[in-house]
């Protein structure tokens, strides 16, 4: 219902539609160009090859893709409804409000992206000549899976604070910028921010890591450690969720 809500009012703007389309998809190109460019002076960069590395591109594309259609349309709402008294409205519908305050919206010109970046995993892995079987596909889409989960974990603890918080937006905005980095191999910089993007502010596990088990370059402990990193997240926004909404009093309270 949700998906046919937001289908019907983006027809109603075709023209905005096909330029959001366009312009995600523009982004994206625009970073190839960049690999071609940096690939066109060496064969590898801190161990990655091109096609290794365009398996990254693509895989940190598609987990922002999927985000920017599902989730943050959603939470970047949140600190408005929450300032205007709207989010009474959700807390008196029949449904768990955690996820009819974060699923309700679909921005549909982000899956333009999303099957591009498909595309672009699909070009890396013949660039690569990585040979795809079962056990790398299944570990690939588990970690793609816990890539999504880690970006919406730390996204929704950051807007929940919007309960408690009157500008929040600027917070939410400095964490997009840093996980822009996520679109890189955390293996081009030194240990100390290395260790911080694996272990801190998990940004490894967005891309990188995912992009090493299709390549089938992982090291044991890193699935694990993605599903427990994700599920921990998702465990927390819950927790935190339940505990804001516990405390809100409506705009007017």
């Amino acid at each position: 219902m949700f998906f046919r809500n937001c289908l019907v009012r983006e027809m109603e703007f075709r023209g905005n539609f096909m330029a959001n389309c366009a312009t995600t998809v523009a982004w994206l190109i625009y970073y190839l160009f960049f690999i071609e460019i940096v690939y066109a002076l060496t064969d590898q960069v801190a161990g990655w090859t091109k096609g290794e590395s365009l398996v990254l591109a693509g895989s940190f594309s598609l987990s922002w893709g999927l985000m920017n259609a599902l989730f943050s349309p959603n939470l970047s709402r949140l600190p408005e409804e929450i300032q205007k008294g709207t989010f009474d409205l959700v807390l008196t519908k029949p449904v768990d409000s955690q996820f009819l305050a974060t699923a309700r919206m679909v921005n549909l010109a982000e899956f333009a992206r999303t099957l591009m970046s498909l595309l672009v995993v699909a070009y890396g892995v013949r660039e690569a000549g990585i040979q795809v079987n079962v056990v790398n596909a299944l570990a690939y889409l588990v970690l793609m899976a816990c890539s999504i989960m880690i970006l919406f974990g730390i996204d929704s603890l950051i807007m929940t604070l919007s309960f408690w918080l009157v500008r929040i937006r600027n917070l939410d905005a400095a964490f997009w910028s840093i996980s822009v980095m996520a679109r890189y191999p955390v293996d081009i910089f030194e240990r100390t921010l290395r260790n911080v993007l694996t272990f801190f502010l998990p940004l490894a596990f967005v891309a990188t890591v995912p992009a090493r088990g299709l390549a089938r370059t992982l090291d044991l402990w890193m699935l694990p450690a993605a599903v427990a990193i994700a599920g921990s997240l998702m465990v927390a926004s819950r927790l935190f969720w339940l505990k804001a909404t516990r405390s809100y009093s409506s705009a007017g309270g």
